[in-house]
């Protein structure tokens, strides 16, 4: 929240005879019924996340398709909406969004944090400020790396946080844990960002490549252009840069980066060689690091490429990474050119999504360190300490199902049991907070009212991240450390995770709001919910990839390979169910995403599964509540070209797939329906998933 065997020659035939079929009227989902006692499992629900199915699919049959009769009147209701996503995550964020412009409009609420919010506000919100300004901001940071002569100012210009207002150098740091070293992070080294994002689109000009490459040159020109360009400079940059980015990745594209194996300073710098790592280091002061991991064979390659015979190229670099970068940061015309030049072309089902402004405003504050302002000022305007013990309340009573599925599980030995009990009691709760707090004392942004501009605030904003990462990689911090500048853990995020490296689950207040959580909500609908979530993140710990490593995170193989086949097993199941199904007409089947998809299938059931064992403690328990809230919570509408870029790239499957195939998993759902052999919603029960 984080392969697929082949199946036999004569269960592909079955499962492509069933794809053929797998846009029929629900009325037919009868036809996806179990096979018997070791036969294969098939289901043909139509995809009813796709607004054009609603009314397709009419009031389906709960035996049929629990997800489309359950939430039917809902989406009935529903309009072809997309400026939030239309489902109960996208109410939920709808009211983070609301909550955070009320706390920003809200002038009795001061101190510092809000206040950069509100400068920040004004430069990117208000359109006529940003029109007058055109594309004036840009120019004049184009025009500093027009300046660039020679080897010496490519050095400065990388390391000028007045001059380069994305920080843009040709090595990226970061820091994460590493099992190697203790109580602190390590600094992670990376090549630069791509204009083409992939490392593969240099290596293999494939259909999808070209079309990313002139989405990009579009951009890139019309904003070169709009800044005075010409055509034939223009193209010169365009070419000098794809040189130069394809050198760049031709360095080490055969070599995988090391996440594992740390080396020290002495070490790195070492393999720097003449390219100026060691100035880029002192420039943030950082000088007390000595862990260092990633791509460390590019670093040690970069000095071949650090010439000045090069310079031309890295300056054409620059120029198209800035331009590319900064285009949604100046005025109107420029916002809506993006908009309209950066669909998928590899999907035939893009189209143009424009979402609520505060919602984009938001998102991009919390791509930079901003969003550590944001969390602080939402947590202070809004936390509930009630809320907190709740939730911190029904983590325990989760951990104490999971402490009994253990102890009855009958393919781990008696010592691999210890060391999983271990691994959960010590697991690291993290519940609405995060470990530090937001810091911006000193800092200043020049506003709107000062003549500032966004790429101005950026300057700060990334010379702020750079100056956050030197401390996090020189000073201690216990496992599980939750950093709230770390925009991928912001807390007002509508979601909940679990980080296998550190043992650690994180409960985001952003998830702690209505519809998903409501205080005085009936335990059956808060079960069905946002506790299923609690199950769903802890399951994680014990999942296929990361049941072997300990209490710490390490991959100390604490469960024996020959444990594992039970995992192994189930993940093949899962691929064998999910093969050759097709969701609806020209979306391709989910032919060999089963290993993809399995960690999150199990975390799925397993998380109802803890969630129904807190269920049975409560003498007449409501099970259609429980079932209907799960399917509510689920419940989503997307465009075809999300559901087909879900099927294709997420670990997760699709909302209606998530209702449907855990919930046949359960005798308690099959006999609160009284669901038959031959139902669209029964599994045979030697078909079911479950591990624990």
């Amino acid at each position: 929240m984080l392969k697929l065997k082949k199946p036999a020659a004569v269960v592909l035939a079955a499962m492509m005879l069933l794809s053929m079929c797998s846009c029929s009227e629900s009325a037919n989902a009868g036809e996806a019924a179990a096979a018997g006692e070791g036969g294969s499992y098939h289901f043909n629900w139509l995809d009813s996340n796709l607004y054009e199915n609603v009314e397709k699919m009419g009031q389906a049959n709960l035996k049929d398709d629990f997800a489309a009769a359950a939430n039917y009147e809902w989406a009935k209701d529903q309009k072809e909406d997309y400026t939030y996503s239309p489902s109960t995550f996208g109410e939920a964020e709808r009211k983070i969004t609301q909550n955070k412009r009320a706390f920003v409009n809200d002038s009795s609420f001061q101190n510092k944090n809000v206040e950069l919010i509100r400068i920040a506000d004004g430069l990117f919100n208000d359109w006529d400020y940003r029109n007058s300004k055109g594309v004036e901001p840009l120019k004049k940071y184009l025009g500093y790396i027009d300046e660039i002569k020679t080897l010496d100012d490519v050095t400065r210009y990388m390391t000028d946080n007045e001059k380069n207002p994305f920080s843009v150098s040709l090595v990226k740091i970061g820091y994460e844990p590493n099992e190697a070293v203790e109580d602190q992070y390590v600094l992670s080294i990376e090549k630069p960002d791509l204009i083409l994002d992939k490392k593969i689109n240099y290596i293999t000009m494939s259909e999808s490549a070209y079309k990313e490459k002139d989405k990009k040159e579009k951009l890139i020109r019309y904003i070169l252009g709009r800044c005075g360009y010409q055509d034939k400079e223009i193209n010169d940059i365009l070419s000098s840069c794809f040189r130069f980015e394809s050198k760049l990745v031709h360095l080490n594209y055969e070599e995988m980066a090391d996440y594992k194996n740390v080396i020290t300073k002495a070490e790195i710098l070492k393999k720097a060689g003449k390219y100026p790592f060691k100035e880029f280091l002192e420039h943030y002061k950082i000088t007390k690091c000595d862990q260092f991991m990633g791509e460390i064979s590019y670093l040690d390659k970069i000095e071949s490429l650090y010439k000045q015979q090069n310079v031309s190229d890295m300056k054409a670099y620059f120029k198209a990474i800035l331009a590319l970068r900064s285009i949604r940061y100046l005025d109107r015309e420029a916002d809506d050119f993006y908009m309209d030049n950066t669909l998928d072309r590899t999907n035939r089902f893009s189209k143009r999504i424009d979402r609520d402004r505060d919602y984009l405003f938001f998102d991009m504050l919390r791509n930079t360190v901003l969003t550590a302002a944001v969390d602080q000022a939402y947590i202070d305007y809004y936390y509930n300490d009630g809320t907190y013990k709740e939730v911190k309340g029904f983590v325990a009573r989760v951990k104490e199902k999971y402490k009994i599925l253990i102890d009855e599980n009958k393919n781990l030995s008696n010592a691999s049991k210890k060391a999983v009990h271990e691994k959960l009691d010590k697991m690291k709760e993290n519940i609405i907070f995060p470990t530090n707090k937001a810091d911006f004392e000193g800092v200043t942004l020049k506003s709107k009212e000062d003549g500032g501009s966004f790429l101005d605030a950026l300057c700060v904003l990334n010379r702020l991240q750079n100056e956050h990462i030197a401390g996090m990689v020189q000073e201690k911090h216990e496992r599980g450390f939750w950093d709230i500048y770390d925009k991928d853990l912001s807390t007002t995020v509508t979601n909940a995770t679990y980080d296998s490296l550190v043992n650690a689950m994180y409960i985001r207040i952003g998830i702690l709001v209505e519809p998903i959580y409501t205080p005085d909500a009936p335990l059956e609908k808060k079960l069905g919910s946002f506790v299923t979530v609690l199950g769903h993140e802890i399951s994680h710990a014990f999942d296929t990839k990361n049941i072997s490593r300990d209490y710490k995170g390490h991959d100390k193989g604490i469960v024996s390979k020959e444990e594992l086949k039970n995992w192994d097993a189930m993940s093949s199941r899962i691929g064998d169910h999910f093969y050759g199904y097709t969701p609806f007409e020209g979306s391709g089947s989910y032919e060999g995403a089963g290993y993809r998809i399995s960690g999150e299938v199990i975390a799925d059931a397993e998380g109802v599964k803890v969630a129904l064992m807190i269920g049975k403690d409560k003498e007449d328990f409501d099970y259609d509540l429980f079932f209907r809230s799960f399917a509510a919570f689920w419940r989503f509408f997307k465009t075809k070209a999300g559901q087909m870029d879900q099927m294709n790239n997420d670990s997760h499957p699709l909302a209606f797939l998530r209702i449907n195939y855990t919930l046949v998993q359960f005798d308690e759902f099959i006999e609160t329906y009284g669901i038959k052999p031959g139902d669209g919603m029964y599994m045979d029960p030697s078909q079911r998933i479950l591990i624990w």
